[in-house]
């Protein structure tokens, strides 16, 4: 089961089915759809679907929390979740769990992407046993890079994304924690 997770200037809040206009509204965000869904803008079905399939991965203790400040405000979303079935073919990646993260992008440059991943890497190490993460990173998306890089991540390869090329990342759990910012 999913659980709330804290982290040092908010917690993660499993996400549901009354996130929706929430989670909606983020991924509509231009600058956050932009290599998140490849620039595509989800209708509210594939959102909903979403939050439906993270219900779905609960008992595994996997699915999607909302980023929020003490006072509930929520500033973005992050999850641990199976990689996707497209990306089955990449021998690297496939068959194992990865993290996401999308904030808002008033609190990019904050440190709170590096917050939230180590509060899901801790998790993932401890409370899930998981040996490993991977990551799939668009390559011009150079934020993504840094963090990834700065929470222990180390690229694995490249395989052809839907609107670019994507840098593949590992992280072994038996590795130190990352740093937090």
């Amino acid at each position: 089961m999913r659980t709330v997770l804290t982290m040092p200037r908010g917690r993660l809040r499993p996400a549901t089915t009354e996130d929706l206009d929430t989670l909606l509204g983020l991924l509509h965000e231009e600058e956050v759809r932009r290599y998140l869904c490849d620039n595509t803008m989800l209708p509210r079905e594939t959102v909903a679907a979403m939050l439906t399939q993270s219900t779905q991965l609960d008992a595994r203790g996997l699915g999607l929390w909302m980023i929020e400040q003490p006072s509930g405000d929520c500033l973005g979303v992050a999850g641990l979740q199976p990689v996707p079935v497209e990306m089955s073919a990449v021998p690297t990646i496939a068959g194992f769990i990865e993290p996401i993260i999308a904030l808002r992008p008033e609190y990019w440059g904050h440190g709170l992407a590096g917050e939230a991943m180590a509060t899901l890497r801790d998790y993932a190490r401890g409370s899930l046993r998981l040996a490993q993460l991977v990551a799939a990173v668009d390559e011009p998306n150079t934020r993504s890079h840094r963090m990834m890089q700065h929470c222990g991540f180390t690229p694995v390869g490249t395989t052809p994304g839907p609107a670019n090329e994507l840098i593949l990342y590992r992280l072994q759990l038996s590795q130190d924690p990352c740093s937090q910012d």
